[in-house]
């Protein structure tokens, strides 16, 4: 059984508790770390929330919201852990842009009082063009684009915008924008000086895990990529031979703390703290 299928028996055992006189029927959202998609076929991400925390078990938390809706968290999954009674918001993963901003376009400023965006979601891709390349909601919002030459660089973009990471709703690309990214550049050497130039992308991230330089680097002599991560108080470390389908591992090694992946709890009121009853001595 899945981990939506047990919260939602979980949610049954009780809801009924929780509801108005007059609703007949609830809804519910949960966040447990398991990929859903819309009707569209694309990834679902749950919007923001607000409610009241009304039932805690050792494995969920349920918050509900106005009316008969509720949202079901894990628990492990929360930022911080809260008690029954607290009024809390949530917010929850969505993929970004290197601007931070959803790939969607949702997030875009409004142009003639009008604003498009992907039904289907976005997916994150580097500010870059190159002949073929096609522009998109995905890249619009990027501003300047850089224009890349190299064929080795462009197949290590399009891996990192393609390969996904297991289990998650994320591409490799995601590591990166989920890792605070500053300073993104390109080495773009000539096809010819590629053996003694290497292609590459570059940025600086700041996680628990790393902060400080990242560069993907492609070997030409052994058709293989190369991981470089120098901290900003340490020497470089460098993992060689990686293969394409090797990034995501590497990368969430060396820089991915598993913070993206909280639901942020923002404490709007904690509950009242129950006060402890005193009992009469005799003497």
């Amino acid at each position: 059984m899945s981990l939506a299928t047990q919260a939602a028996e979980w949610l049954k055992s009780f809801a009924v508790n929780h509801l108005p006189s007059t609703a007949r029927r609830y809804s519910w959202k949960t966040f447990v770390n398991e990929v859903t998609h819309n009707n569209l076929g694309g990834v679902r991400f749950l919007s923001p929330s607000e409610g009241k925390v009304v039932e805690i078990n050792d494995q969920f938390v349920a918050v509900k919201e106005k009316g008969a809706t509720f949202v079901i968290v894990e628990r492990a999954l929360l930022s911080q852990d809260v008690g029954l009674g607290d009024k809390i918001g949530l917010s929850f993963y969505k993929l970004k842009r290197f601007d931070g901003l959803n790939p969607d376009g949702s997030e875009d400023p409004a142009v003639g009082g009008m604003r498009s965006f992907m039904l289907t979601g976005g997916r994150t891709r580097f500010p870059v063009i190159w002949e073929g390349r096609s522009e998109d909601r995905m890249t619009m919002g990027l501003g300047v684009k850089t224009e890349i030459q190299n064929p080795y660089l462009r197949d290590l973009i399009t891996q990192l915008e393609a390969i996904p990471v297991p289990g998650t709703p994320r591409k490799v690309v995601n590591i990166l924008t989920d890792a605070s990214p500053s300073d993104l550049s390109f080495n773009d050497p000539t096809e010819e000086d590629s053996a003694l130039d290497a292609p590459a992308v570059r940025l600086n991230v700041a996680t628990a895990k790393h902060t400080g330089g990242v560069e993907i680097s492609y070997d030409r002599a052994n058709d293989t990529y190369s991981v470089t991560l120098t901290p900003t108080a340490g020497e470089p470390m460098r993992v060689d031979g990686v293969h394409f389908d090797q990034l995501a591992e590497v990368l969430l090694d060396g820089i991915d703390d598993g913070s993206w992946n909280k639901a942020k709890v923002t404490m709007i009121k904690a509950a009242p703290k129950k006060r402890a009853s005193a009992e009469a001595t005799l003497v």
